[in-house]
């Protein structure tokens, strides 16, 4: 059928597969749906243990299922969870002597936190620097939307203005001040991120395709709800009609995003330069070309001359060499001048966005095709709300500033909660809401409602900061839970959905990376901008031509390319995601290959020896300590000093002494406890 795409067929058979699934609920009565409450704290028995709300909440239900207080991590294993959940580093900048409320100041104040923070959102907002599908066609100034996001999580940007300026910055009024006209362009580039069929020949898909995308990722980024299900009938579960998906799809109809639909397509660009800088540039260039015909016209004075001096013979390629001397100092002094003009003009700036389009409602596509048309659906929002109101549109506007109004207002129940669940997945490994990036009717309830409810209560209160949020977290007594076993835990919360101990995850890949450059001294810390150089809208990978991507850098993993279709064979391996599609739960694998990468690797082989150089020298055992505290964050127990000292014995005497060091160290970057946070 015409206008049905890859795209739509995944939704569609998602919502068949989950079709038996349903409980019957009714979509008005689901949880997510009501009005965000702010509950009382509960009693508890322990008095002792309560730091904050959090831990009311959390050991409320631990009383009642008979498990016991949980105990607190030590010192030195929650210094190390604080700064690789901060700033996705080891803790080297940490001082010891400092309380953990001290160094959690300190870590939020770094300029790393944004690094470590901006890469969560990166993931749910599916970045890339290539386009992925039929043509992988560079997304040359991606960077500039990534950097947004780090420098918004440094600045600790209201969440709330976060959405605005994403959604439709572009339309932000700015009062004359173009660094946040500028910001604001670049924020746009959420809308444009998304992988697009570029070479398709059909436009009227094309644009459905990439306006379900859009659709897509703002329901499930923002609201947790799987919008795109309704582009060919209503959803089968979340109260979200055909006609109030096409009503969300004319906001985007009305919006510009791609410049030329005609093969391959191309998305829009914006200028990032304000007047003054467009006027010098364009004065730039008319001088260039005024002096390019200074030269032009020299050199057609000089031939002519040259033909009346009576030679008649052919004048090569490059006559100016045959002038006479005074003519060819002359032209040789107007092409230097004209070749430092052309070098030294200014370069414009550009960003991926948006911009705003022609108004338009659309037809239902009926079955999602767009040929057989239905009623005409004014622009508006799915009305699943109790609290929803109908929205007047400026009538001159494509409606995503008053789209960006409604993800936001304190009526709609669901941003607020899903933002929070995200910031608590990425702190324990799991939501209070397990499935975060789907809060309807299908998805998970939470384990912990009250305080769900409470948490998003405290998030708005605290003008929409994440800083804030973290602050509530990281300072309860739960965030410093023991991951130690506990039987009576174990056995009546084995899956940890309670939060009864702290969880034991390995590190993402990036950190993993981030880790291994730290150990050996060679990690770059520099921030923003771009290590990839490639022309934009060029093609950098397909099936007959190969990637030349370079991933040869000591940067942070943030800066590296992440090129669709062919992402970075480390990132591979230890569980990156997709970037073809959001993704807000990373889901972690353990496979032989990545034990191979360890032992093989060229970049753990190096940053291994880099490693084994700290303490040269010195006496074995302080060596060894050095090496254990770089790595784990603690001194090395007597019984581990004396396995390493066997160890290093091990090696026969012919072997050169840096080799048995360059051993050990690689055998504790292998090791669970570097990989693994407590």
């Amino acid at each position: 059928m015409r206008g049905l795409s890859t795209h739509f067929f995944v939704h569609a058979f998602a919502c068949f597969c989950l079709l038996g699934n349903g409980n019957g609920e009714k979509a008005s009565d689901h949880w997510a749906f009501q009005a965000v409450a702010d509950p009382e704290l509960p009693r508890v028995m322990d008095q002792t243990w309560i730091r904050n709300g959090i831990d009311s909440f959390i050991l409320a239900k631990l009383e009642r299922k008979g498990i016991p207080t949980p105990d607190r991590a030590i010192k030195s294993i929650l210094e190390r969870r604080l700064s690789f959940t901060l700033l996705g580093l080891p803790p080297s900048m940490l001082d010891p002597k400092d309380s953990l409320l001290e160094q959690l100041e300190e870590l939020l104040a770094s300029p790393h936190y944004g690094e470590r923070w901006g890469r969560h959102w990166l993931d749910v907002v599916r970045y890339a620097d290539s386009n992925g599908l039929d043509e992988n066609a560079a997304h040359a100034n991606a960077w500039r939307y990534r950097d947004y996001v780090v420098r918004s999580f440094n600045e600790d940007k209201p969440f709330d203005r976060f959405i605005t300026e994403q959604v439709a910055g572009d339309l932000i009024p700015w009062n004359d001040d173009f660094s946040v006209r500028r910001s604001n362009l670049v924020a746009t580039g959420f809308l444009s991120l998304g992988p697009k069929l570029l070479a398709e020949p059909d436009p009227v898909k094309l644009e459905m395709d990439m306006i379900d995308e859009q659709i897509d990722v703002i329901g499930r980024a923002f609201l947790g709800l799987t919008l795109g299900c309704a582009r060919c009938h209503d959803h089968f579960f979340d109260p979200v009609s055909t006609e109030e998906y096409y009503a969300l799809a004319g906001i985007f109809k009305s919006t510009r995003t791609m410049e030329s639909f005609k093969r391959p397509a191309k998305w829009v660009e914006n200028l990032l330069a304000n007047s003054e800088e467009q006027q010098l540039s364009k004065k730039h260039q008319d001088l260039v070309e005024a002096q390019n015909a200074v030269v032009v016209a020299y050199r057609e004075r000089a031939n002519q001359e040259l033909l009346a001096s009576g030679k008649f013979n052919k004048l090569p390629k490059k006559p100016e060499a045959h002038y006479p001397e005074p003519t060819r100092k002359i032209l040789e002094n107007l092409e230097k001048t004209l070749k430092h003009f052309n070098g030294s003009s200014p370069q414009l700036d550009f960003a991926m966005g948006v911009q705003e389009g022609n108004v338009t409602e659309l037809h239902v596509f009926v079955g999602g095709d767009p040929e057989t048309r239905g009623e005409i659906q004014p622009r508006g929002f799915p009305a699943m709300f109790a609290a929803y109101e109908a929205t007047n549109f400026h009538s001159g506007g494509s409606g995503r500033l008053e789209l960006a109004a409604w993800l936001n207002s304190s009526r709609n129940p669901l941003t607020a909660r899903v933002i929070v669940n995200r910031v608590w997945r990425w702190h324990f490994g799991r939501g209070i809401v397990e499935t975060t990036d789907n809060f309807g009717l299908l998805g998970g309830k939470p384990t912990h409602p009250e305080m769900l409810d409470w948490l998003a209560s405290r998030f708005i209160e605290e003008g929409w900061s994440i800083k804030a949020l973290h602050r509530l977290i990281l300072s309860s007594e739960t965030w410093r839970m023991s991951s130690g076993p506990h039987s009576i835990a174990s056995e009546k919360d084995p899956d940890n959905r309670l939060f009864s101990r702290s969880p034991v995850r390995r590190l993402e890949a990036e950190l993993i990376r981030d880790s291994l450059l730290h150990l050996s001294g060679e990690l770059d810390l520099a921030l923003g901008g771009s290590t990839w150089s490639h022309e934009n809208r060029k093609l950098v990978f397909n099936h007959t031509s190969e990637d030349n991507t370079n991933y040869v850098t000591n940067r942070r993993s943030i800066y590296l390319p992440v090129i669709r279709n062919n992402v970075y064979d480390l990132f591979q391996l230890f569980d990156f995601p997709n970037p073809n599609s959001m993704c807000g739960d990373r889901t972690p694998t353990t496979t032989p290959q990545q034990a191979l990468y360890l032992m093989n690797s060229p970049l753990v082989r190096q940053a291994a020896l880099g490693f084994s150089q700290k303490g040269f020298g010195s006496d074995p055992k302080v060596r060894i300590q050095l090496l254990y505290n770089s790595a784990f964050h603690r001194d090395a127990e007597p019984h581990e000093i004396r396995q390493s000292l066997r160890f290093l014995e091990s090696f026969s005497s012919k072997s050169e002494p840096s080799d048995k060091w360059h051993a050990f160290a690689q055998s504790l970057i292998c090791s669970n406890e570097f990989l693994y946070l407590e």
